[in-house]
């Protein structure tokens, strides 16, 4: 039995290793988890908690339970240890038990394994190769019937008209025919419904992907596993197809130079001409012609396939990777935009252009052998010129990678820049800091177009290759060939000349290969730097008790992981930044200096943790259905303990469990870009009733009645037409409402006023989460009494936990605090008796659990008229409000609606798009003299071929030669007496060709770069210059998308395609001059192909024009949606909403593949017919020189037919150039809109309107009968208001949302000019001076604290106007520089993006030390302590009555102790002042509002 246990385990075990992909990528994983599990397992006599058991939950196979059931002293408590039982080898009983738990069902897992393992389908029989082979060919089943010529099924209306498309039609593109004739009549608009083909959808190919890679790495392992091979075989098959067909193409395409021509060359040379021999010869090399372009066509019809199937599964699997990571470490969200909106696009320029290479060696042995039999060992000389190009543009390869990996890491800092600077807009404004933000991105710009001078001039100079390479090499061998005295005709001369320019394609091709190939190769190792960074990973351990929601045994945890290479990077570059003790720093070590596209490799070594641990021996369990309270000093721990909890912090050590479905409410509020009623739900079918109670217990009935559209109102990118609270309890609705087991609350009372953070506390985590369990932090102490049970932490400690009766009793830090407290607040109620007029319930102290200090008053009375809020919460009427939608921000339009629709220009890239390129360029001046030397270049190469037909045409200039006894007249044009000066002339040419190329390079790639960095620095000037409602109503994933995508179109893709058109061009603009000089006929044959042409390109280009708009437009929302999803990605996870944010991305992206898609193939449909039109100038041509021969000589009629085979690639790779060109200066066209149509607001300074340097020196400040509102179409959020404040005066500001509180800071940083009025500060009009006069000379300490990435420095003082010891008196001040000096780099410290590497208390306490760095007059504080801790805030407050003693203050407020102290309290309604006056006097009127204010907040106190 035991032996047949055994046998029976090993094959399970090896059925499993050989299936799970999962159990083969865990090679990859940490490895510090095995050695701390037998670190702990050491330990067990020490542990305190046992309730936790071992699981296979990582690699999602069934659990096989190895706990017994035995009675212990352990399972007296319900609890089991599983190290203590798994690890105990000896015991024979446990063995049994396995046995006996895993025998029941061994053979029938065995079973399915191992049909597993044969790929057997249900009902198919023990056959596993034809198995295989039926299910590989079911695979293609689909793509064969297109090998079908014709096929004659209908396409639905929606459908992809691809997918029923037959052989020819895909070869010519004619399924997209019907398409492009619709969208020229009846625009773009005709398609939007139409849905890409099911094989070409995101989510088939991600998965296809995902798989591939899964298979490199556990074959490889993660160092040597490449995401380039995994591409590769992904699209191996289609890959192959092209190669096939590219050869067949490029065997028609070098027959006919190589036979058809030389044999009608020879045949008319001959002097006995057989017209209707040539008329068939002429046919004959059409026909070769089209032959070309079928199988050419054919050719990109594969690739594209493969390349769009490659982009979509590339960017599904790292999107799916970003959902699936513990945390970015050292990837930001510009970074990660990047990479799905350019790194994906290399990837497909890789697929479809980098394929291109592998025929070119054919060709070049084809044209060898060729040449060899025509003139014999001199073609080794043309053959030698085209092989000695390869290391050059191997070096250009090189070279092109090098600065393209430089290039990138700056790309992405700007990117990233210019994300943050977005994101905090407003901030940066209030603090009159755009000219500090301008320098920077300036500097980061001018570094990067130093890097794009010398890659686009490498370019540049391998694109003019292609084109001098055969004249090069016709130059050299015809050159010796005749110095060694050869005899040269005109029929090899330019057959030779014909081959070398069908073999033109192998040099023409490589600069768009190599390039395509460089970027891909850094795009790959980027992708790769994120596939192998370390997912969130289930906790393996599992509650056995059901008692318990959580447990955590003698757990400890950190923020980041480093391994031992980065230390030893650390050491050598200590100048750089370190990660943060209080909390993660993600790596970001320098982060934009030592970002070097790293591939990531050493994330998966050995780990070496050297900073302390942000969490440490923590030891708690959690009982279901109770609400454990959670609180402690700034930095302490307390938010680090939930993302502990969801698994987003590094495990150490110990063990932690969860049993139970997570809901997460963040401290920083995250709301989608969609209703509010979507945001509530996020997912969850909609139940009526569940929803009106959960949106009454967050106290969002007001709201939706003051919103347009009730809760259908759409909700602006980050929240940006929400206050903080109402973006809070949006947030605490939507965890509410998904009725999870286990709630995880970080601060959601912090930014609401106390009145309705009272509400919500009875209401919604008492009563609605009443038999839930509740992590509930907080800094606002009187909750605490109500939990069952009080965690304190400090250091990442828990130093106290029990009930608050319990802590109470105890000498403990919780105690203390509380002691120490009650003085500073029974000193707040003395202070508020003075005041007079206060009611008895205004001094009433709570009870022994509930003392007096605990009790923060609210600043505005209940929500009145609730109960008809109730009434009308489903009737989403939309009704316009009188009230503003929230102090913050104005109300949307009628219907809803804030973010406007991305502007759409239809129609023809007009001249006014041109003339601003060019004027950006340098002007018309300096752009003619590009075009000139483009024309000189161009010329020369086309001088080359005509003095060689010049020469030949000459002979041997009547030499005579004796040969034995007889003399004649030579025919070789070696013999000629002039021929010194025919070589001479014939070979300076080259060195003019090279010169002028040079020259051309060089000129041209100057321009093109002066453009786009003009029209980058002009739009982002302008930008900067937008007023307020610009940035509310744009999505910012529009705007980056106009500086990463629309600009990198600007600096790369347009002047390479834009080059390759002028060049283009002109040759055949001197290919037509040479055929109408040999042949003038021709020119009569030209104009009706002329006017074909014209026909052709006013109908059907308008088409890819607008396809190209719409693959632009189309990536704005999918850009948006990952910036969202990034910022919001703790969230996503904690409720499992992966899924569906991929689905999301996926239709996102499916609607931009399919513009993508018809674009490209757009661009080859007109290519195929232009095609058409360039063999039928080839028949032309031929016809012309076989009825006019008698006037013609060989030379010329060489001449001419050269020039015409030339042409039929070209004409159509010219035209398509120009219309990609032209769809490239769509990106010209959207950042002109924002440099011209977008509004400015005033100007900065007005030179004769500045105030003086002083100002303000008393800080008086007076409203004059000041309305204001958001928009034209709103109505007004401040009616008439005015009131004076004195000198040095504070003056608190009260009202419920939406009363007009914060809209008079908008009104007096203007950042919304007044509709009447006018506000004086000091006497001076600040509507008549400039904004960064007003803005600079004021200081604001918003409630959403904001850093930016950078150092700690730069954060406080980014002017670097102030001195180190400056700096740290502000810090000291404000009580935080004890954490800095903490830091090894101190101010020099790296902050990382949104300050993620300190707490929320901190980036408070750091903002307030950057406003009294500013030293101004005048200060608002908008609720600015709300995210401190009571400690620290009493601190803080002290710091501010100190420090700012000689400043006026304005304190909006929703703790009322935080202006119960001010000079005088204005209260704010419906936009007007209602009350204005002493505390002492308001208290003393029984009509006061504010009094009733504090006594109805009494009240809900009481309730509690």
């Amino acid at each position: 039995m035991a032996s047949r246990d055994t046998d029976t385990k090993t094959l399970l075990e090896k059925a499993e290793k050989d299936t799970d992909d999962s159990m083969a990528t865990e090679k990859v994983k940490d490895t510090n988890h095995d050695s701390n599990e037998k670190d702990l397992a050491n330990d067990n006599d020490d542990v305190e908690i046992k309730d936790v058991k071992l699981t296979m939950k990582d690699h999602d196979t069934e659990a096989v339970t190895m706990a017994t059931k035995e009675e212990s002293a352990d399972e007296k408590t319900g609890l089991i240890d599983s190290d203590s039982s798994s690890s105990d080898s000896d015991d024979e009983g446990s063995k049994r038990d396995v046995a006996m738990a895993t025998e029941s069902n061994l053979d029938y897992r065995i079973d399915n394994l191992t049909k597993s393992v044969l790929r057997l389908e249900a009902g198919g029989d023990l056959l596993p190769d034809s198995s295989v082979h039926r299910k590989e060919f079911k695979r293609y089943r689909k793509s064969m019937k297109g090998a079908i010529p014709v096929r004659f099924e209908k396409t639905a209306k929606d459908e992809f008209p691809m997918e029923r498309a037959g052989c020819l039609s895909l070869m010519t593109f004619s399924w997209q025919t019907s398409m492009m004739w619709k969208i020229y009549r009846k625009g773009v608009d005709t398609i939007k419904d139409m849905v890409i083909g099911d094989d070409d959808k995101a989510n088939p190919n991600t998965e296809r992907l995902e798989r591939l890679w899964k298979e490199e790495v556990a074959k490889r392992g993660p160092k040597k596993a490449s995401f380039f091979r995994a591409v590769f075989r992904f699209a191996a098959t289609r890959e192959i197809l092209t190669i096939i067909s590219l050869l067949i193409s490029f065997a028609f395409s070098f027959s006919t130079p190589a036979f058809v021509l030389h044999r009608l060359l020879s045949y008319l040379n001959s002097g006995d001409v057989d017209l209707w021999v040539g008329i068939a010869l002429v046919v004959a090399i059409s026909c070769t012609e089209l032959g070309r372009s079928l199988f050419f066509g054919l050719s990109w019809q594969i690739n594209y396939k493969a390349g769009i199937r490659a982009k979509a599964g590339a960017q599904g699997l790292l999107f799916r990777k970003i959902l699936k990571l513990r945390s970015l470490e050292d990837k930001t969200v510009g970074e990660i935009v990047n990479l799905l909106a350019n790194d994906s696009q290399r990837i497909f320029d890789a697929v479809v252009i980098g394929l291109l290479l592998l025929p070119c060696p054919v060709i070049l042995l084809m044209g060898l052998i060729y040449m060899l039999v025509l003139i014999g060992p001199w073609s080794l000389v043309a053959i030698g010129t085209f092989g000695a190009m390869y290391p050059v543009m191997y070096l250009v390869s090189k070279l092109t990678t090098y600065y393209r990996q430089r290039c990138i890491v700056i790309t992405d800092k700007r990117v990233r820049m210019m994300n943050e600077l977005l994101t905090c807009i407003k901030l940066i404004k209030m603090y009159a800091w755009e000219k500090s933000f301008a320098k920077t991105i300036s500097g980061i710009r001018a570094e990067e177009r130093a890097i794009l001078e010398k890659g686009a001039y490498v370019q540049s100079i391998s694109t003019a290759a292609a084109p001098l390479v055969p004249v090069m090499a016709a130059v050299f061998t015809f050159l010796g060939y005749i110095l060694t005295g050869n005899e040269l005709t005109a029929v090899e001369a330019f057959t030779i000349i014909a081959v070398l320019n069908s073999m033109r394609f192998t040099v023409g091709v490589v600069p768009f290969a190599v390039k395509a190939l460089a970027d891909a190769a850094v795009s790959f190792k980027r992708y790769k730097s994120i596939l192998l960074m370390d997912e969130i990973k289930p906790h393996p351990w599992q509650v056995f008790n059901e008692k318990y929601a959580l447990v955590l045994n003698h757990t400890t945890f950190r923020w980041e992981k480093e391994s031992l290479a980065d230390k030893k990077e650390k050491e050598k570059n200590k100048d750089k930044g370190k990660g943060s003790k209080t909390k993660a720093s993600n790596g970001l070590i320098g982060h934009e200096e030592l970002q070097t596209l790293k591939d990531s490799d050493h994330t998966n070594g050995d780990v070496a943790f050297v900073d302390t641990p942000t969490l440490q021996d923590l030891t708690f369990v959690a009982e279901k259905g109770k609400l454990i309270g959670i609180c402690g000093s700034v930095g302490s721990g307390k938010s680090s303990l939930l993302s502990a909890v969801l698994g987003r912090m590094l495990h150490i050590s110990g063990k932690v469990a969860v049993q139970g479905s997570l809901a997460y409410v963040t401290q920083q509020a995250w709301v989608m870009n969609t209703t509010v009623r979507e945001n509530i739900l996020f997912g969850e079918p909609y139940d009526p009733d569940r929803y009106a109670a959960v949106v009454e217990s967050c106290a969002l009935l007001q709201d939706f009645s003051d919103f347009v559209d009730g809760d259908q109102i759409e909700i602006g990118e980050r929240g940006i037409n929400l206050s903080g609270g109402q973006k809070q309890r949006i947030s605490l609705a939507r965890a509410v409402y998904s009725n999870k087991d286990i709630y995880l609350l970080d601060d959601p009372l912090s930014a609401v006023d106390i009145h309705i953070g009272s509400h919500i506390f009875s209401e919604c985590i008492l009563k609605q989460l009443k038999g839930k369990t509740v992590l509930f932090v907080t800094h606002q102490l009187q909750y605490l009494s109500n939990c069952d049970q009080v965690i304190f932490m400090r250091d990442g400690m828990i130093t106290d936990t029990g009930t608050h009766s319990e802590l109470m009793k105890d000498d403990t830090e919780y105690s203390s605090l509380i002691k120490m407290f009650y003085t500073q607040e029974k000193e707040k109620e003395v202070s508020l008796d003075s005041l007079g007029g206060g009611s008895k319930s205004l001094h009433k102290q709570f009870s022994v659990d509930r003392p007096a200090y605990f009790r923060q008053r609210t600043i505005s009375s209940c929500s009145q008229g609730s109960q008809e809020a109730k009434k009308d919460l489903l009737r989403q009427k939309s009704v316009m409000s009188n009230k503003t939608v929230n102090a913050d921000e104005e109300q949307k339009p009628k219907g809803g609606k804030l973010i406007v629709a991305e502007e759409k220009k239809e129609g023809k890239v007009g001249w006014p798009v041109y003339r601003t390129y060019i004027k950006a360029a340098g002007g018309y001046i300096a752009s003619a003299f590009v075009i000139l030397t483009f024309i000189l270049a161009i010329g020369s190469q086309s001088f080359a071929s005509w003095w060689l037909s010049y020469w030949l045409n000459q002979g041997s200039g009547n030499t005579t030669v004796t040969v034995g006894n007889e003399t004649f007249i030579s025919d070789n044009i070696s013999d000629h007496p002039n021929l010194r000066f025919y070589t001479t002339v014939y070979g300076s040419s080259v060195v003019v060709m090279i010169v002028l190329t040079v020259l051309r390079a060089f000129v041209f790639m100057k321009a093109t770069l002066r453009a786009s960095s003009t029209m980058h620095n002009d739009i982002f000037r302008k930008m900067m210059a937008s007023p307020m409602q610009f940035f509310d109503t744009t999505p910012v994933g529009r705007i980056v998308n106009r500086f990463s995508s629309d600009l990198d179109e600007i600096d790369v893709r347009l002047p390479s395609l834009s080059e390759m058109f002028l060049q283009n061009t002109l040759m055949i603009l001197f290919a037509l001059g040479m055929i109408a000089y040999v042949s003038p006929w021709f020119l009569i044959a030209l104009v009706p192909m002329v006017l074909c042409f014209l026909a052709l390109n006013i109908i059907f280009t308008s088409g890819v024009r607008e396809l190209m708009r719409m693959n632009a437009i189309t990536k704005s929302p999918l850009i948006s949606h990952v910036t969202a999803t990034v910022q919001g990605i703790s969230t996503v996870h904690a409720y499992g909403k992966s899924d569906q944010f991929i689905e999301k991305f996926n239709k996102l992206l499916d609607k931009n593949s399919l513009y993508f898609y018809l674009f490209v193939c757009s661009n080859r449909w007109l290519s195929f017919r232009l095609d058409l039109m360039s063999s039928l100038v080839v028949g032309i041509t031929g016809l012309c020189i076989v009825l006019t021969y008698d006037s013609l000589n060989p030379a010329l009629a060489g001449l001419a037919y050269t020039f015409a085979i030339q042409m039929t690639g070209l004409f159509q790779f010219t035209i398509q150039l120009a219309i990609e060109s032209e769809s490239k200066f769509v990106a010209v066209q959207r950042l002109q809109h924002y440099s011209e149509d977008v509004e400015t607001e005033a100007p900065a300074i007005i030179k004769d309107k500045r105030p003086p340097a002083d100002w303000p020196k008393s800080g008086e400040i007076k409203f004059e009968k000041y309305k204001m509102k958001y928009r034209d179409n709103l109505p007004l959020a401040l009616k008439e208001v005015g009131f004076t404040v004195r000198p040095k005066e504070k003056i608190g500001i009260v009202g419920r949302s939406g009363s007009g509180k914060s809209s008079l800071g908008v009104a007096l940083f203007r950042l919304v000019e007044p509709a009447s009025g006018t506000i004086y500060i000091d006497s001076v009009d600040i509507t008549k001076i400039g904004l960064e006069d007003l803005r600079s000379r004021l200081a604001i300490i918003p409630q959403d604290p904001v850093l930016f990435v950078g150092t700690v420095r730069y954060n406080l003082d980014p002017f670097s106007r102030h001195k180190d010891s400056e700096l740290w008196e502000a810090l000291e001040k404000c009580h935080v520089k004890e954490t800095i000096s903490s830091l090894e780099l101190k101010l020099d410290h790296m902050v990382v993006e949104n300050g993620e590497n300190f707490s929320v208390g901190e980036r408070q306490l750091l903002c307030m030390a950057r406003a009294l760095l500013r030293n101004s007059k005048i200060l608002m504080l908008d609720e600015a302590t709300a995210a401190i801790d009571t400690e620290t805030d009493s601190l803080v407050q002290k710091t501010i009555k100190e420090a700012f003693a000689d400043c006026t203050m304005l304190i909006i407020a929703h703790r009322l102790n935080t202006v119960l102290g001010c000079d005088r309290i204005l209260v704010m309604e419906e936009g007007k002042v209602v009350e204005y006056g002493r505390p002492k006097d308001l208290m003393a009127s029984d009509k006061s509002k504010f009094k009733a204010m504090l006594e109805a907040a009494e009240k809900q106190q009481e309730q509690i």
